[in-house]
């Protein structure tokens, strides 16, 4: 008799542990499916708004942005065939970072989320990514106005020649650099 009970003792902590674990990782009532587990409970702060930086003279459209854990976390929604995240998304999402900083004064958390949705299948994936700092920030920044006010002269094409194509400087660096496709 006494192996039954032991059966029904490891039955019984199967279950409970089984049910446990479905309580923990159960997604909040409303928590889109695609949401990153790390932002459950988070309050939507703001979506498709736009700030602005006075002190940096940045500009930028914020997709997603939560409030939790004390902070405002981004997300950033991306809809491409490639499920990858681009230096492009960190530069975008730091920028905006920097513009919700400096325009309500609220604390920015140094990771954010790009969204990827699959072109095809519409499949999304949430990347969890870490931002530039201040000071990084700042001297890309400098940099990019530097090469729009044609004080450099140094550029170099970017390594993958795809993103002349779609880039909105394209003109202005064929007619300087000659070199760009």
């Amino acid at each position: 008799m006494s192996i039954e009970w032991l059966i029904a003792a490891l039955l019984a902590t199967a279950v409970a542990l089984a049910w446990w674990r479905h309580r923990a990782t159960r997604r909040p009532p409303g928590t889109p499916p695609w949401m990153p587990r790390a932002l459950w409970g988070a309050e939507l702060a703001w979506a498709e708004r736009t700030f602005r930086s006075q002190r940096r003279r940045l500009v930028a459209r914020v997709d997603r942005a939560y409030r939790h854990g004390g902070r405002i976390v981004l997300l950033e929604l991306k809809t491409r065939s490639a499920n990858a995240v681009y230096d492009a998304d960190i530069i975008e999402l730091s920028v905006q970072r920097a513009a919700i900083e400096d325009a309500t004064g609220e604390r920015v958390a140094p990771r954010a989320w790009v969204l990827v949705e699959d072109v095809d299948s519409g499949w999304r994936t949430p990347h969890e990514v870490e931002l530039l700092d201040d000071a990084d920030l700042d001297l890309l920044t400098q940099r990019y106005r530097q090469l729009r006010g044609g004080q450099l002269h140094d550029a170099e094409p970017p390594v993958n020649p795809s993103a002349c194509r779609s880039c909105g400087h394209l003109d202005r660096c064929q007619a300087r650099f000659r070199d760009r496709c």
